[in-house]
C-alpha cells in the first residue's frame, strides 16, 4: 500500500499545479463584509474563516473545479463552484440573511454537489444537530430525519432502518470505507458513535452502484471532522450528562495542521450508562452499558493532492435483558457494573485515503482493515458462550476525470475480504467460520449545467462465500452445514450487473424537480445463509437456508420542492419492488426449550414517502417552525400480507425561537420539538399491532463568553410528558418492555 501511494504521489507531483482563492464575502442587503463564515471545500476537508473585513484566501488549490460552501448563522447557505484551471481565482460572495437553510454540500453520492442538485435523495445531519439533543445511541439522534428509523435493542444498541429496510440492507461507511461488524445479527447495533464525527449523511435509496451490496436501502455515512487550518491547533472538551439512565459522556481532542502541510489528529471518548426508567418509572434491568473509543490520525497535505492514515479503537460492553424476568435484573440505582447477559464488542479500524490531483482529474485510493471481536456472555463471566472473530480488508480505487467542461466521469474498482472465525472455546455455534470475497467494477457518468443535473451509472459485482464447518471444535458440538457435504464446507456464489439513473431540474431559485430510477442487490448475509443455532441473549434457535438467492430491487423516486423567503414545502414519494426479499420470522417449533425462527424469502413491495414543510417568515426572523410526515408500507408480492419490522407513519414538529443576546449569552435558543407515532396496524403474520404515541421534546441552548471563549451550553430534554410507550421496532416488544421514559441531557463544549 506504502508503494502504491508512493507512485501515485510522483505521478501527482509532475502533473498537478498549484492554485489559489481568494475572495471576500459581503451582505447582500447592506454590502457589509461579514467576519467568521466558514468557507469550507469538502473534497479536500479543509477550511478557513473570513477576516474581519470579510476577506479569505485558500492556498494550495488543485488545478480543477472546486466546490466551496460559504455558511455562516443567520445567512443561507451558498454553494461556489469555482474553476481554476487557467489562473487564480478571486470571488465575491453575497450571502443572504434567512433563518432556514435547505441547500449544503454533501459527498455521499460520489459527486460533489449541492445537496438540492443531487438526483440521489441525501439528508445531512450536522454535529452540533447531535449536540442540541443528543441520545445515548447515536442512530437515534438520526432518527428525527423523515423516512429514517431503528430497530433497537434498549438504548446502547440500535441499527438503522431506511425507508422500511434495515439489516444488511444498509451500508455503513466509515472514513470513507464500508464497515461492517457483524451487521446480520438482530441484536448487534450500529457499532459506531459521533467521536471525532463532523456530520453524517444519509442516502435514501439504493446504493449499490456507489457502494455494492448492503446499499440496497441506502447508506449511512459518517463524514470526518473538518481539518485544522494552516498553522494552527484546535481543540475541545465535551461533557455531558444524562438524567433518566444517570449517564455520562467525556469526548475530549485536539487537531493541528502545520503550514508545510503535515495534519494531525487525536481524540478519546468513554460513556457510561446505568439501567434506564420506563414512563413509569420502572427500571429495565441491565440495559446499562459502556463504551470507550479512541481516534488518531496523521496527514500530509500538497500541491499533488493529500493523504491521511487513521486509526480507531472502539469497546462496548452491552447489557442485555432477561425478557423471561426482567425485574430480576435489576439493581441498586446507579449500578452501572457489567452483569449477565452482556456483549463485549471489540473494533479496530485503519485506513488510509489519498487524492491525487493530475490536472483536472482526480485519483481517490481508500483502503482500511478491520478487526472485529464480539463475544456474548450469557452463563458465566469466565466463559463465551457465542465468540466471533472477524477480519476484512476493503479496497476503493476510482478515478474521476473531466471529460467535457460540464461532464465528468468516474471509473472505479471495489473489493472486500472477511474472514469469521469462532473462538474455539465458545460454548455455542451459532454461524460456521466462513470467508467472504466481494469484487467489482463500476462506471458513473455526470452532466452539470445550467438548471440541469444527470446522473447516470453501470456497476458489475461478484461475491464468493465459503463456509467451514471442518474444525474439530465446531464438529465435536455437532453443528452441521445445509446438505452435510463429506468435506464439511459450501461454497455459495453470486454476480450480476446494476444500473441506475437520475436527474434533477431547477428551472429557477423557487422549484427542484428530482427523479431517480435505480437498482439495487444484496447478496443474503452469513446468518441468513449458514445460522443453525441458538442465538445467546436473544433466547432463540435461528436457521438459514443456503439455498437463498441474491434480493434484487428497482426503486422509483420522484421529489419536488417549492422555497420561497418565507417558507418552503417539499414532498417525495417512492416504490420499492424487491424480488427475493429474505426476513426473519418465528415458528412453532422448538429446539429444547428455544423457539426456532426461520429466514423465510419471497417477493415483495415497499411504497411510501415523505413531505416537509418549513415556515420561516421574513418579518420574524426570530421565529421558525417545521413539520414533517412520513410513511412506509411493507408488503409480501403473493398475498399482500404486511412485511415485519416496519415503522409506524410519524409526524414531527419543531417550533424555533432565537432569542437576543443577553450579557455574556450569545446566540440563545427555545426550541420545542414533537413526533406523534401513529398505530402501527399493519402488523406482519405473528407479529402484533402496536398503539400510537405522542413524545414531546424540548431543546435550550447559548454560547457562554468566558475568558474570550465561547462555551456552547445545550439543554435537551425528551419524551418530556413521560410517556409510558412501545415502538413497533423494539427488540423488547414482544415481551412487553416499555421505552425509556423522560430524559433531560446537559452537554457543554469547551474549546481550547
Amino acid at each position: 500500500m506504502i508503494l502504491i501511494a508512493m507512485c501515485l504521489i510522483s505521478l501527482g507531483t509532475l502533473a498537478s499545479q498549484n492554485r489559489d482563492i481568494t475572495g471576500k464575502v459581503i451582505d447582500k442587503n447592506s454590502r457589509e463584509p461579514i467576519p467568521g463564515v466558514s468557507v469550507f471545500v469538502p473534497e479536500l476537508n479543509r477550511g478557513v474563516v473570513t477576516e474581519l473585513d470579510g476577506t479569505f484566501s485558500l492556498g494550495s488549490m488543485p488545478e480543477r473545479n472546486i466546490t466551496v460552501q460559504f455558511s455562516y448563522i443567520g445567512y443561507a447557505t451558498q454553494i461556489e463552484v469555482v474553476r481554476l484551471s487557467t489562473s487564480n481565482r478571486q470571488v465575491v460572495i453575497e450571502l443572504e440573511e434567512t433563518v432556514s437553510n435547505i441547500d449544503e454540500v454533501v459527498v455521499s453520492g460520489a459527486y460533489i454537489m449541492s445537496k438540492e442538485s443531487s438526483p440521489i435523495s441525501i439528508e445531512k445531519v450536522s454535529r452540533d444537530a447531535i449536540l442540541k439533543m443528543p441520545s445515548p445511541s447515536l442512530m437515534t439522534s438520526l432518527t428525527r430525519t423523515p423516512g429514517v428509523n431503528e430497530i433497537s435493542l434498549g438504548p446502547g444498541i440500535s441499527k438503522p432502518v431506511i425507508r422500511g429496510l434495515s439489516f444488511s440492507r444498509v451500508l455503513s461507511v466509515y472514513q470513507g470505507a464500508r464497515f461492517e461488524n457483524q451487521q446480520w445479527g438482530a441484536d448487534h447495533g450500529l457499532g459506531l458513535s459521533e467521536t471525532g464525527i463532523g456530520n453524517i449523511e444519509l442516502i435514501k435509496g439504493p446504493a449499490s452502484i456507489i457502494y455494492g451490496s448492503g446499499a440496497m436501502a441506502g447508506v449511512v455515512n459518517l463524514i470526518e471532522d473538518k481539518d485544522a487550518a494552516p498553522g494552527t491547533v484546535e481543540g475541545d472538551v465535551n461533557l455531558r450528562g444524562y438524567s433518566n439512565s444517570l449517564g455520562f459522556r467525556t469526548d475530549a481532542g485536539a487537531k493541528g495542521a502545520s503550514e508545510n502541510g503535515f495534519l494531525w489528529s487525536l481524540r478519546a471518548a468513554a460513556e457510561s450508562h446505568a439501567d434506564y426508567l420506563d414512563g413509569d418509572g420502572n427500571a429495565v434491568g441491565n440495559t446499562r452499558f459502556n463504551t470507550q473509543n479512541i481516534k488518531a490520525g496523521v496527514g500530509l497535505r500538497k500541491k499533488w493532492g493529500d493523504t491521511r492514515l487513521r486509526y480507531t479503537y472502539l469497546r462496548q460492553n452491552l447489557g442485555i435483558i432477561d425478557e423471561e424476568d426482567v425485574s430480576e435484573l435489576v439493581t441498586n440505582r446507579g449500578d452501572r457494573k457489567v452483569q449477565l447477559p452482556f456483549q463485549d464488542v471489540r473494533d479496530h479500524f485503519i485506513n488510509s485515503e489519498t487524492n491525487i490531483f493530475v490536472g483536472e482529474d482526480r485519483l481517490k485510493a481508500t483502503f482500511g482493515y478491520h478487526f472485529n471481536f464480539r463475544e456474548e456472555v450469557e452463563g458465566s463471566v469466565d466463559e463465551v458462550d457465542l465468540g466471533l472473530r472477524q477480519s476484512n480488508f476493503m479496497y476503493d480505487i476510482k478515478y474521476a476525470k473531466e471529460l467535457f467542461p460540464n461532464v465528468e466521469a468516474i471509473l472505479g474498482v471495489q473489493g472486500f475480504y472477511l474472514q469469521n472465525v469462532n473462538y474455539e472455546d465458545a460454548n455455542e455455534y451459532l454461524i460456521p467460520d466462513a470467508k467472504k470475497d466481494d469484487r467489482s467494477v463500476y462506471f458513473l457518468l455526470n452532466y452539470n449545467k445550467d438548471k440541469w443535473v444527470a446522473q447516470g451509472g453501470i456497476r458489475y459485482d461478484y461475491r464468493k462465500v465459503t463456509a467451514d464447518a471442518s474444525a474439530d471444535h465446531i464438529v465435536d458440538y455437532g453443528f452441521l452445514l445445509p446438505g452435510e457435504p463429506a468435506d464439511r464446507t459450501l461454497t455459495r456464489t453470486f454476480d450480476g450487473v446494476t444500473a441506475s439513473a437520475g436527474t434533477t431540474f431547477r428551472p429557477n431559485s423557487a422549484w427542484r424537480f428530482r427523479l431517480n430510477v435505480a437498482q439495487g442487490f444484496r447478496a443474503p448475509d452469513l446468518g441468513e445463509l449458514f445460522s443453525n443455532g441458538p442465538h445467546p441473549g436473544t433466547n432463540r434457535f435461528e436457521r438459514g437456508s443456503a439455498d437463498f438467492v441474491r434480493e434484487q430491487n428497482i426503486q422509483s423516486d420522484f421529489g419536488v420542492r417549492y422555497s420561497r423567503s418565507n417558507f418552503s414545502i417539499s414532498g417525495e414519494v417512492f416504490y420499492n419492488h424487491i424480488d427475493n426479499y429474505i426476513f426473519f420470522a418465528p415458528t412453532d417449533d422448538f429446539v429444547g426449550d428455544l423457539t426456532v425462527w426461520e429466514f423465510e424469502q419471497a417477493d415483495a413491495r415497499l411504497y411510501g414517502g415523505e413531505l416537509e414543510l418549513d415556515i420561516h417568515p421574513t418579518a420574524a426572523k426570530w421565529i421558525s417552525a417545521s413539520t414533517s410526515y412520513s410513511m412506509v408500507i411493507g408488503q409480501r408480492r403473493s398475498d399482500m400480507s404486511y412485511l415485519p419490522y416496519i415503522p409506524a407513519f410519524r409526524w414531527n414538529q419543531s417550533v424555533d425561537f432565537r432569542l437576543n443576546n443577553v450579557g455574556a449569552l450569545k446566540n440563545p435558543y427555545i426550541s420545542v420539538l414533537g413526533s406523534y407515532i401513529f398505530d402501527q396496524n399493519r402488523e406482519a403474520p405473528l407479529e402484533e399491532a402496536t398503539p400510537g404515541y405522542y413524545l414531546l421534546g424540548l431543546n435550550v441552548g447559548s454560547q457562554v463568553m468566558m475568558g474570550g471563549k465561547a462555551l456552547d451550553i445545550y439543554i435537551s430534554g425528551s419524551n418530556m410528558l413521560n410517556k409510558t410507550y412501545v415502538d413497533h421496532l423494539s427488540l423488547f416488544r414482544p415481551f412487553g418492555v416499555n421505552q425509556m421514559g423522560r430524559n433531560v441531557a446537559l452537554n457543554v463544549r469547551i474549546p481550547f
